[in-house]
């Protein structure tokens, strides 16, 4: 994350088909958005169809772009070795929901009825997830989301879909503890999105509080695009919390530590959802102390972390989230998954089948070691992370 996002040539790299196997072709996607908002595309005879929804355009464009990054560069990888299993190769059609759920579940019928995907990865926003899931849920497509952390999405009873992030609740828990053990944190405020994501997170905020002796003396929300933070702020100084928590979007996460800066308010701040290369693009200096709980940073020198950092550095020339390895991991789940399905003489092309297999992963990947619960959520040891002089520094590792 020490880079600046080469957009052009990411997205130029994304648009670029890559040779697989040699029985088939594959294409990542190809050019023209229509108004549903999707990329056009098309099955691929005799490959594995994945389909890949996230925001391509649209205010979350940033994180949707991160993640087509990640799951291109898994899939060209397979598809150089000969594909999955050594002769499959994978198609993969990504579509845009804009980060807007009507426009999600628009797509996702695309994927589904017209691509016929196999399986599916995102998309990347809650409300996106909760909305498109029922239809991969019908269909009996096993659908893995990255991105999208709020605890209902595995709480619905959906037998088709996983949790490749930590839930808010896990993240909640991690920061709230994080500032009970290391600072001696009594109080806190918390400033949220209006959004599924945001109102989750208050609510688990809420919650979960009493467990870690924290009394919440002030809670103030916002709505995406707002750029005048000065009301909530504050606000937020007149109750003089011992830390502030963080939960929204890098956009006005940013502007919020600018305006901070701007009224002198001087308060720790911590939380989730801003994990992202353009929090210090657009905040500068201002995003300085700033901490983030997340399951992956650069920051960290596990061998496999370092070992995909560089090659999405190479790549894509740096700066992305989470989301990016969390897709990039699930890309070789679902690939682990199909070959277990053929070393045991199983038809991988059955959503059911191929389901079943996914709900039994153990995966050790970029990411760590991914199991599934008999939610599909997964559950991993979290970081914290501080911004200092524009970059991450780790300062307290659970794993």
């Amino acid at each position: 994350m020490k880079k600046t996002m080469a957009w052009i040539m990411a997205a130029a790299m994304c648009l670029t088909a890559t040779a697989c196997g040699s029985t088939a072709s594959s294409t990542a996607s190809t050019a023209g958005s229509t108004a549903a908002g999707t990329v056009e595309s098309s099955s691929v005879e005799g490959a594995f169809n994945l389909g890949l929804i996230c925001p391509l355009s649209g205010s979350s464009a940033v994180s949707g772009q991160i993640m087509q990054n990640a799951t291109k560069m898994a899939v060209d990888e397979i598809n150089a070795a000969g594909g999955i299993n050594g002769t499959i190769p994978i198609n993969l059609v990504a579509v845009d929901d804009e980060g807007v759920p009507a426009t999600s579940v628009t797509a996702m019928q695309k994927l589904v009825e017209q691509d016929k995907v196999n399986a599916v990865i995102g998309a990347q926003a809650s409300s996106c997830t909760l909305a498109n899931m029922e239809i991969t849920k019908a269909a009996k497509i096993p659908q893995i989301t990255p991105a999208s952390s709020n605890v209902a999405v595995t709480q619905s009873g959906n037998d088709y879909i996983y949790q490749l992030t930590a839930t808010d609740e896990l993240h909640m828990r991690n920061v709230m503890g994080y500032m009970v053990d290391e600072n001696n944190a009594k109080t806190f405020a918390i400033l949220y999105e209006s959004s599924d994501f945001g109102t989750g997170g208050f609510k688990i905020a809420s919650t979960v509080c009493d467990d870690f002796g924290l009394e919440m003396v002030d809670s103030e929300v916002y709505n995406s695009g707002d750029t005048d933070f000065s009301v909530p702020l504050g606000k937020i100084k007149q109750a003089n919390p011992d830390f502030v928590i963080f939960w929204g979007y890098h956009t006005e996460v940013a502007m919020i530590c600018r305006q901070m800066q701007q009224y002198g308010i001087d308060l720790p701040c911590i939380g989730q959802g801003y994990n992202s290369p353009e929090l210090t693009n657009l905040g500068g200096d201002a995003v300085n102390g700033v901490m983030i709980s997340t399951a992956f940073d650069a920051a960290n020198p596990d061998e496999k972390v370092q070992e995909f950092d560089k090659k999405y550095n190479e790549l894509y020339g740096g700066g992305y989230d989470q989301n990016a390895p969390q897709s990039y991991d699930a890309v070789y789940i679902i690939k682990d998954a199909v070959e277990r399905c053929i070393a045991d003489g199983k038809d991988y092309t059955d959503g059911e089948t191929l389901n079943s297999y996914i709900g039994n992963t153990q995966w050790q990947g970029a990411t760590g070691l991914t199991t599934f619960d008999e939610n599909g959520r997964m559950d991993k040891d979290l970081l914290v992370i501080a911004i200092e002089n524009g970059e991450h520094v780790i300062v307290k590792n659970y794993n």
